[in-house]
């Protein structure tokens, strides 16, 4: 058994937002699933983005209300609703409230999430600068 406490995990920053590392490759030497806790403030979102062909991804939102998008469909989702990305397909979540949304994020198999967040980086600074 492995266990890996929010607090510890490593916490990638994106638009208004943190996605902590907890069940990874990395973390506790995960083969089959990436698992991530993400915290979006208001007005923050994760970026429409895809993970290749084979990756599945799912959000659990736990708390606050967001925008799910996946290619052309949005829908608004809050807690305890599970949403389902099918593979290949560009998704993204953006915070509609005035309190954080916060979610855990299943990916299955895993991918590079660093490499992710670091175009996402070079995309910002270049909308930004």
């Amino acid at each position: 058994m492995k266990i890996v406490h929010l607090r510890k995990a490593k916490a990638l920053k994106g638009n208004r937002s943190r996605s902590y590392q907890l069940l990874t490759p990395d973390t506790v030497g995960t083969e089959h699933m990436l698992v991530t806790y993400v915290e979006i403030l208001p007005g923050g979102s994760t970026p429409p983005h895809a993970h290749g062909k084979a990756v599945e991804s799912m959000y659990f939102i736990l708390e606050g209300r967001g925008e799910a998008i996946s290619g052309k469909e949005t829908r608004t989702v809050g807690p305890d609703i599970a949403v389902y990305f099918p593979p290949g397909s560009r998704h993204g979540i953006r915070n509609l409230g005035k309190t954080k949304l916060r979610y855990l994020a299943c990916h299955v198999p895993p991918y590079d999430i660093e490499s992710l967040y670091k175009t996402w980086e070079g995309a910002l600074l270049v909308l930004g600068g």
